[in-house]
């Protein structure tokens, strides 16, 4: 063989080993990128998960809303483990054989027709369901409603015939005929995590502008978010962020009060914050953490039941003034 056919060999055989400890570079560069991505997803889902699990509880996951029940005064827990009832005003909880139409037990939201005695819900896979016998039996009541993750739902206090309800990626949903039909409204706040719905029967500057205000066609939709308090009038036509709380704060639950239309409860991660203005200003009444639900007694306004994610109830007599521990 020719010195050149040797050394082009010799040059041919050094490319492809080139080529060959180019490749597996490349495979273990991809492979190391793709174990560090997968270790960051891994972290980034755990802190996600520690955060929200802080306070979970063991037989209740952790408790997303709470409804009093003018009915027979009993106090009802919307949780990841299903939903549980109080006859003792709190102090302890029994879980409740829900039959019917109930696909997941994964209870986020209430809403209560007060003319009807109809407990309306909510929740992740749930849909919207309704209950006329004290949440035993059960039914669909989303009829019209795009997608079953229903993070928020609320009721309109001057006429219970209309109801409105967020849908997880598809947006507002409303109803005019006690949830037997539902319609699409918007896409809702310009934040899409949104956690909690209040129904403000007021008359706002619009119902007073359009001379509606005499109406049940009246108020604000507002919509807790995880950065913020947004608010729609009764015309739906468009969302506004209110200046009156942090825009950082994650908005967990909404409870206007059913007596003074201008007030509302508000459940965050640093406590409970009350507006006598209409949303335009709040103060904070209390510094219990995680609050995730209250709940106004319709017998006495002045009584309010709050709950943390982890089911640990506190109950006020004086409109938010002063709160006690209920349970443990």
């Amino acid at each position: 063989m020719s010195k050149n056919k040797i050394k082009g060999s010799k040059i041919a055989l050094l490319i492809i080993v080139l080529f060959a400890l180019g490749g597996a570079f490349l495979i273990f560069q991809k492979q190391n990128n793709s174990a560090k991505n997968k270790a960051l997803n891994t972290q980034s889902s755990s802190s996600q998960m520690q955060e929200e699990s802080i306070t979970e509880n063991a037989t209740y996951g952790h408790v997303h809303a709470i409804l009093q029940n003018p009915k027979d005064n009993s106090l009802f827990l919307g949780t990841h483990e299903g939903l549980f009832k109080s006859t003792d005003s709190g102090k302890t909880f029994k879980k409740i054989a829900t039959k019917g139409e109930v696909n997941e037990m994964d209870f986020m939201n209430f809403a209560y027709d007060q003319n009807n005695k109809i407990i309306y819900a909510g929740g992740h896979d749930l849909g919207v369901i309704k209950s006329t016998d004290g949440g035993v039996n059960w039914s669909k009541a989303d009829s019209g409603i795009k997608g079953s993750d229903i993070h928020a739902l609320a009721i309109n206090p001057l006429d219970t015939t209309k109801l409105y309800a967020f849908s997880v990626s598809n947006g507002v949903f409303g109803t005019k005929d006690g949830a037997k039909t539902w319609y699409r409204i918007d896409d809702g706040p310009d934040n899409p995590s949104t956690r909690a719905f209040g129904y403000m029967g007021t008359p706002s500057s619009m119902d007073r502008s359009m001379k509606t205000d005499n109406t049940t066609n009246i108020g604000y939709l507002w919509a807790g978010t995880g950065e913020g308090l947004y608010s729609s009038f009764a015309c739906f036509c468009g969302w506004t962020k209110t200046e009156g709380i942090s825009d950082n704060a994650t908005i967990y639950t909404l409870a206007p009060d059913p007596i003074n239309k201008s007030s509302m409860l508000a459940g965050t991660k640093n406590g409970i914050f009350k507006t006598t203005d209409e949303g335009k200003t709040f103060a904070q009444v209390s510094d219990v953490k995680d609050i995730s639900a209250i709940t106004f007694d319709s017998s006495n306004p002045k009584v309010v039941y709050a709950s943390t994610s982890s089911g640990v109830i506190y109950r006020t007599n004086d409109d938010g003034k002063t709160w006690g521990k209920v349970n443990e």
